[in-house]
């Protein structure tokens, strides 16, 4: 549950969504402090990679509120919510294939984070560096490996200067040694006081890091608390279709999970 002794940076009051016949966001509320890492958990098809939409501002609700910082965001475009302190990753990651890895992230410095000239070089090398990125800095992104893509997504968001950073499947597809990295990474990034909700279905990535973990399904909140009252609730564990949940650390003895989510 939230710390009450936190100040609320993002909250949501009632915010419902459909697509015709398919809801993807059931009257919702959540609240996240300042200093929250939230993980998010839910079966394909749950609303995850939705609600961010619908924060980030990709997606407009049909109904609720989305404040942040105490001010109304709901008439904002994405590119505006971005400039005031929302930052995202999508699942799959989307350079400028033709530009270096360090234009694609001076790009996000100087258009989100309104950065000009040599605070923007100075940021962006900055966001390389804390990705783990500087040593591909001249690179084409368009020839990364996976993991460095993932990178890549987290240091264009990083470069705007995010209050709140949405994750959005950034361990999927990677190997156990690459997903240690990625948490060392993330958990990094919190450190430097930048609010994180992690959607993740690589659960072991979550399960160390995080300090709260939500579940989602079917479009409303089933489930808000620690890591490991979460998973074993026995709800949680229902509407992962009696999937076992892998909650070991990378390098740890692990089982199956879930596919990753593709809407």
């Amino acid at each position: 549950m939230p710390d009450s002794s936190v100040p609320a940076l993002l909250e949501l009051d009632s915010v419902s969504k459909s697509f015709g016949r398919v809801v993807v966001a059931e009257g919702l509320s959540l609240t996240v402090g300042e200093a929250d890492f939230v993980g998010m958990v839910g079966p394909n098809g749950a609303g995850k990679t939705s609600l961010f939409g619908l924060i980030a501002g990709d997606i407009s609700p049909d109904a609720g509120s989305i404040r942040l910082g105490g001010a109304q965001v709901n008439r904002l475009s994405s590119a505006a919510r971005c400039r005031v302190g929302i930052g995202r990753t999508y699942q799959v990651p989307r350079p400028f294939g033709g530009m270096t890895v360090y234009e694609n992230v001076l790009v996000a410095a100087q258009q989100g984070g309104r950065l000009r000239r040599r605070a923007s070089y100075a940021f962006a090398a900055e966001a390389l560096e804390v990705a783990g990125l500087a040593a591909e800095a001249n690179r084409p992104a368009g020839t990364l490996g996976l993991l460095q893509r993932k990178r890549l997504e987290m240091a264009r968001a990083l470069a705007t200067r995010p209050k709140l950073l949405l994750l959005d499947e950034v361990a999927g597809g990677l190997t156990d040694p690459e997903v240690a990295q990625l948490v060392q990474i993330v958990t990094s990034i919190r450190a430097g006081g930048v609010a994180i909700i992690w959607i993740e279905h690589v659960v072991r990535a979550l399960t160390g890091s995080v300090d709260r973990l939500l579940c989602l399904a079917g479009g409303r909140f089933v489930a808000d608390g620690g890591p490991a009252d979460v998973l074993a609730n026995p709800t949680v564990r229902e509407v992962f279709l009696g999937t076992e949940v892998s909650t070991s650390l990378p390098g740890q003895s692990a089982g199956g999970q879930p596919d990753q989510e593709q809407a």
